[in-house]
């Protein structure tokens, strides 16, 4: 708190004072009735006429005061006395001079205050008369101006007190009485000790519609509506009969007829030097119009807050002099605070979310400084801790080019928020949709011209979109479409609204032709005008495209079965010509075999040893021819065969022994077959299976050295099912070189002529047709191990 500082004529003042002899002396009416000026003239609840010595502030007359000092540096006044004119804070809160009074800290707060200090004829000033509420407010001019023309009268009431100490002159008492009444805007009136006016000056008189004669005695009873007439007379009679303050507000008709007019009536008993009743001094005011502005305004304000209430809007003001923020109620309700509340400028901005407080901070700064009004959405959070979005709307008012106020509204618009928040998140879906749809899509007015089209539509067609839009639809399309679209389809979806599946030909941007199938849906206005169709464009070039590819690829495969059916032709004729070569080469080799194995026989029995070793070399010939034979038989049948086979179950036991059966009869015994599994059938080509073991057991027959053994193992498997055939040797090994070809045809090596030329080749081709493989195991000096694996699922 700010204490004031002395005033410069202090000692001056002190002195007047105490000449005036005022200080500390019992209350007197005309003091009293100045007061109540003051407090009715400005609607304070409070008026003071307050004298200040060196430690205190003595109250000559108080309205609403309880206490009859206050010590001076505790003191609004003491600021009042440095001033000339009227000293006005409008929110002591809001003033580091006064935040910290203690009745600025009391319950209830003071929060205004205006004084105007008394100018004594020397320029002195022994003291203020104030006005003070509890709630933040201004005075208007009228009203600044009638309390400083009430100081001023209290300065002539105290000189002329101070007078009349020093000569007691009736006429001379009475006279400035009758001057400050004439001259003061209320009706004023004095009654004797009966209660009869003796006095009314000119106002009163025009509040009652009588002249002054009139108006003396009881002539103002004659004006009292019927209705008010009793109780205010008999409430006057009782304040006569006990000398006590009237105050009342009743109804009045002047004569002569028209409305009713409210009036408001104070007046303090006067009293003798014996302490009797010497009369009363009063006021009367017409509060008509001022009754009828409240209540106005109070319909006024009732209608703002339902209307508020029902169309959720609330009203704000903020006195950038004084940073008073009102709120409506309805304002309060969207902040979940009691109607009423008054917040201060930090609290409100509080509310909102701390990202959206720079953005109203700014709008109220660009308001201020250049005049731009706002409307802004903004989330914020309730004093419950609601979260919600809320539309704040705002301007300046200025007064003589300053800005002096802002105001605005304030609107939940939570729900709104959050539907216009669906509704983008739902046009960016559809926007996404239309976009990303395989389909082509655009639409147009009633005369044909574009007015949007998707991206897939314009990337298919080759256009920027500032290159459609606008255009007639025409100037894409080719001229035989162009006549079709309006001749035919555009006067069919006006008719029914649609239309379907209609075929045209696009220009591209760079010349090409696209055909397409377009879909359109009409949209019209509610008179039924067509306003816009939606169309639906479905690329069918690349159909056409492959249509017309299959068509060929048709063609084609006719022309290749045919081929397949005379190619077929010849297989068979090729394949009976095989049977017929393997039937007519085949039996005389067979016979040739037949007739020099008896010829070996028979001369085996007559010691011709020279001739029975030519005659086994020659059937070992022999043999290797057949063998050859065989394999270059089943070769031809294998690349006719197309690559089918008959799998049959095939005993093992029998495959095994007519394969041995196939050798040489001097080779059958090296052959020793190890059994690991007890299955006795398996799924196979018998014919096929017997040449492809054959094939292996030759081979490594062929390779072991002298009469060591062949090994011959059969196993089986049951993840996944197989059943497999090892073939092991104690040869020499396969070379080197041969390896990355040796299940190739026409594979040879070692010097051998015939090593490995058909049979290993038979042998793949033979596990392929079954599915299953032919392998290396091992090869080197030690031997070689050959696997093949036949599946049986």
């Amino acid at each position: 708190m700010v204490i004031a500082d002395l005033p410069p004529d202090e000692d001056r003042r002190l002195a007047r004072l105490a000449q005036l002899a005022v200080m500390d002396t019992e209350p007197e009416p005309l003091f009293d009735h100045l007061a109540a000026l003051a407090a009715q003239i400005c609607g304070t609840p409070v008026a003071l006429l307050g004298l200040l010595d060196e430690k205190r502030q003595w109250f000559k007359a108080a309205v609403g005061f309880g206490r009859s000092e206050t010590p001076r540096g505790q003191t609004f006044c003491a600021h009042t006395l440095l001033c000339d004119g009227l000293f006005e804070v409008r929110d002591a809160r809001l003033d580091d001079r006064f935040v910290d009074h203690p009745d600025v800290r009391a319950d209830p707060p003071l929060r205004f205050y205006a004084g105007v200090p008394i100018r004594l004829d020397d320029g002195s000033h022994p003291g203020t008369l104030c006005v003070v509420d509890f709630q933040p407010r201004e005075l208007s001019e009228a009203q600044r101006e009638a309390l400083t023309r009430l100081a001023g009268m209290a300065a002539e009431a105290l000189m002329m007190r101070e007078r009349a100490l020093a000569w007691v002159d009736p006429v001379a008492a009475e006279q400035p009485f009758r001057v400050l009444a004439e001259t003061a805007p209320l009706g004023v009136f004095r009654a004797d000790a009966a209660g009869q006016c003796i006095y009314t000056n000119l106002a009163w008189q025009q509040i009652c519609g009588l002249t002054p004669k009139a108006a003396l005695g009881e002539g103002w009873v004659a004006t009292l509506a019927p209705e008010d007439a009793a109780s205010v007379l008999a409430h006057w009679r009782r304040c006569v009969a006990g000398c006590q303050p009237f105050e009342m507000r009743y109804r009045v008709r002047r004569p002569g007829g028209g409305a009713l007019r409210q009036v408001w009536m104070r007046a303090r008993p006067l009293l003798a030097p014996d302490g009797g009743l010497a009369g009363y001094v009063g006021i009367a005011e017409d509060v008509t119009d001022r009754l009828s502005v409240e209540r106005e305004l109070r319909e006024s304000k009732a209608l703002l807050d339902r209307t508020g209430r029902v169309a959720g809007v609330g009203g704000w003001s903020l006195d950038l002099q004084t940073r008073e923020l009102v709120w409506s109620d309805q304002t309060c309700r969207i902040h979940d605070l009691e109607p009423g509340h008054r917040p201060t400028v930090e609290e409100a901005v509080g509310y909102y979310k701390p990202e959206a407080r720079a953005a109203i901070e700014a709008a109220v700064r660009r308001g201020i400084s250049h005049g731009e009004p706002w409307s802004l959405e903004l989330p914020l959070v309730t004093a419950t801790g609601r979260e919600i979005w809320v539309l704040s709307q705002g301007q300046v008012d200025w007064q003589d080019g300053v800005p002096v106020r802002l105001v605005g509204a304030f609107q939940d618009v939570t729900e709104h928020h959050r539907a216009a928040a669906e509704l983008e998140h739902s046009r960016q879906r559809l926007r996404a949709l239309y976009e990303s749809t395989p389909a082509l899509m655009h639409s147009v007015d009633a005369a044909g011209r574009v007015l949007s089209v998707s991206d897939r539509w314009l990337e298919r067609l080759g256009y920027r979109r500032e290159q459609v839009i606008g255009r007639m639809l025409d100037d894409f399309l080719t001229l035989e479409s162009s006549q079709q679209v309006r001749e035919v389809y555009r006067p069919a979806m006006w008719r029914d609204g649609h239309v379907d599946d209609c075929p045209v030909q696009l220009i591209c941007a760079d010349g090409r032709l696209r055909d397409v199938l377009v879909s359109a849906v009409a949209e019209f206005d509610a008179l039924g005008r067509p306003v816009r169709a939606q169309a639906l464009v479905d690329d069918i070039t690349e159909d056409l495209k492959r249509r017309a590819e299959l068509e060929r690829e048709q063609r084609m495969r006719r022309q290749t079965e045919r081929h397949v059916q005379e190619l077929d032709q010849l297989l068979r004729e090729r394949s009976e010509m095989l049977d017929v070569l393997a039937h007519e080469v085949r039996q005389p080799l067979n016979n040739a075999s037949a007739a020099l194995q008896s010829a070996t026989a028979s001369l085996a029995g007559r010691g011709e040893r020279q001739a029975q070793e030519r005659l086994t070399r020659a059937q070992a010939v022999l043999g290797q021819v057949l063998a050859g034979v065989d394999n270059t038989l089943a070769a031809a049948s294998l690349l006719a065969g197309g690559g089918s086979i008959a799998r049959l179950d095939t005993d093992i036991d029998t495959l095994i022994a007519v394969t041995i059966a196939d050798l040489p009869r001097e080779q059958r015994d090296r052959v020793a077959v190890h059994r690991h599994t007890a299955t006795r059938t398996a799924l196979m080509d018998m014919s096929l299976l017997r040449l492809a073991l054959r094939n292996l057991l030759s081979n490594a027959l062929k390779y072991a050295p002298g009469l060591s053994p062949v090994t011959l193992h059969v196993m089986d498997f049951d993840e996944p099912a197989a059943l497999q055939f090892e073939v092991a040797d104690a040869g020499p090994g396969i070379p080197r070189e041969l390896l990355p070809r040796l299940f190739t045809r026409g594979a040879r090596g070692g010097g051998h002529e015939s090593a490995h030329g058909l049979g290993l080749y038979i042998v793949k081709r033979v596990m392929d047709l079954h599915g299953g493989s032919a392998e290396l195991l091992r090869t080197g000096a030690l031997g070689t191990v050959m696997r093949l694996t036949l599946p049986q699922d």
